[in-house]
């Protein structure tokens, strides 16, 4: 579905917006007033900013494409990916549908991670240029294969091991969404967004960066998701859809593993018919197990459960009509 070294890829921003100076070791942030909302976001994250990508399509890897997109808002708060709505222009009909300009821009930047903060456990982590490069040298040289161990923590003052931490993180993610949605592609566009494209951020010429920022290209699912809405607006067919959602990934060999309410989106706003159920960076794809092994993931997950067990627990009813009848 994707290879595992990335088409040649940067960033663009706009006239308005303040260059990145790859000679400045901490990426610059930028106030801007955002639906009301104080955020602090990269110049190139900001509305009207463009990025250049390498895509690829999702359904034929031999058509790859270099775009322009233009920031038309940034869906904040960023947690491990960013999510843009972006404009395609000109469209890209062999990859894009021609009919659709805004979609989704899921990009897989290590430096704007909501961990890097800090945690209860852990320190705060800043990007650095000179860290980053550090991690990708002892990559290139295979001297990071003990971050492959999942328990695997750096020292708090360990900058480059946290590079390499995070990186390997992303990459992963970024796998994941890409494994699900192949996988998920008979429910693309009716309980999952569609996945267009895959690829990467075209960096700018002077960039020194060596970590390429990769991207997935969704579509657009305008509506609130399931905890911004009064549980008494979703019908119970709606309800209902999303626990054989669930049922369905199981089926077509995927285990979302990260259900919760702010990964369900609903559509139209006012009164909702249709339920999708979005990220699957932590997704367990089928990859070989027996049916019987399978069986016991599943048994282990029970995710049709889980998602009943969220419903109730948001007062969502999901009776299933047709079984009464």
């Amino acid at each position: 579905m994707y290879r595992n070294d990335p088409p040649t890829a940067g960033l663009k921003p706009s006239a308005t917006s303040t260059d990145y100076k790859p000679e400045s070791e901490s990426p610059p942030t930028l106030e801007c007033d955002l639906d009301d909302e104080m955020l602090y976001l990269h110049s190139y994250y900001q509305p009207g900013a463009q990025l250049t990508i390498n895509i690829r399509s999702c359904i034929d890897e031999t058509i790859e494409r270099t775009v322009d997109v233009t920031i038309a808002k940034a869906l904040t708060p960023f947690t491990m990916s960013q999510v843009l709505l972006v404009d395609v222009e000109p469209p890209i009909p062999d990859i894009l549908p021609a009919a659709t300009n805004s979609l989704v821009l899921k990009v897989f930047d290590p430096r704007f991670l909501q961990h890097r903060n800090g945690t209860k456990g852990s320190a705060p982590h800043p990007w650095t240029l000179a860290a980053e490069t550090t991690a990708a040298r002892r990559r290139e040289f295979g001297m990071n294969t003990h971050t492959q161990l999942p328990t695997w923590w750096p020292d708090d003052n360990d900058a480059a091991g946290w590079e390499e931490y995070y990186h390997h993180n992303l990459e992963e993610m970024f796998q994941n969404e890409v494994a699900a949605y192949e996988r998920l592609l008979p429910l693309q566009g009716r309980s999952i967004p569609i996945c267009y494209a895959h690829g990467s951020i075209v960096p700018q010429t002077r960039c020194k960066r060596l970590v390429v920022p990769r991207v997935l290209v969704l579509s657009y699912i305008p509506g609130p998701n399931l905890r911004a809405i009064q549980a008494g607006r979703i019908s119970p067919n709606v309800g209902r859809s999303l626990v054989d959602t669930t049922r369905a990934f199981n089926a077509l060999g995927v285990i979302h593993d990260d259900l919760r309410a702010e990964n369900v989106l609903l559509s139209p706003s006012d009164r909702p018919s249709r339920a999708f159920v979005i990220d699957f960076g932590n997704a367990i794809v089928r990859d070989g197990e027996s049916d019987e092994e399978w069986d016991w993931t599943l048994e282990e997950n029970d995710e049709p459960q889980l998602m009943e067990m969220l419903l109730d627990k948001l007062g969502v009813d999901h009776t299933d009509l047709e079984a009464m009848d």
